[in-house]
């Protein structure tokens, strides 16, 4: 089974992106459908709105020909953030899962083509480092690295609010 929309930590997602992005100080404008962030952003927030986790089309709209610079370890961090987040699903893995997708996106800032994901990050890893040894080691330590918080509840106005138990 796929992620669940409330497994899903929208505001690290976005966050882990707009780190990526190095503005229009660099890119001179922004022009968010054919940016891989932009688009990864765009995709979020519709699935956060609609409390979905898939994007239709998704991973055959990542904009593959997004040639701009992103901020490379930051790139290699939201691939480890993702992994993450991802419920390594195997054969129950599909391409238009949110997570997948916006996998996709950094793999096209960082290595400029997207790689094969069976839903399993072990064999991905694996994979990526046979092509990539040094950014895939980076991967992986940020990976080991990483501890996701208890989740906050998003209501996508901007607000966040702290998950609260009851005795």
């Amino acid at each position: 089974m796929g992620i669940l929309h409330s497994e899903v930590h929208y505001n690290k997602l976005i966050t882990d992106l707009s780190k990526c992005c190095l503005t229009e100080s660099v890119c001179t404008t922004c022009d968010k459908p054919s940016c891989i962030i932009g688009y990864a952003q765009n995709c979020i927030i519709n699935c956060a709105k609609n409390q979905i986790t898939y994007v239709e089309g998704g991973d055959a709209n990542v904009p593959t020909t997004d040639f701009k610079l992103y901020e490379v370890d930051n790139l290699e961090k939201g691939i480890a953030h993702i992994l993450k987040m991802c419920r390594s699903c195997k054969t129950q893995h599909y391409d238009q899962c949110i997570i997948s997708v916006v996998r996709n996106c950094y793999e096209i800032g960082l290595f400029g083509e997207t790689f094969p994901y069976d839903g399993s990050n072990l064999r991905y890893l694996n994979y990526i480092y046979s092509k990539y040894p040094e950014n895939a080691q980076r991967i992986i330590d940020e990976f080991h690295d990483t501890v996701f918080g208890d989740k906050t509840d998003e209501d996508w106005s901007g607000n966040e609010t702290e998950n609260k138990e009851e005795n």
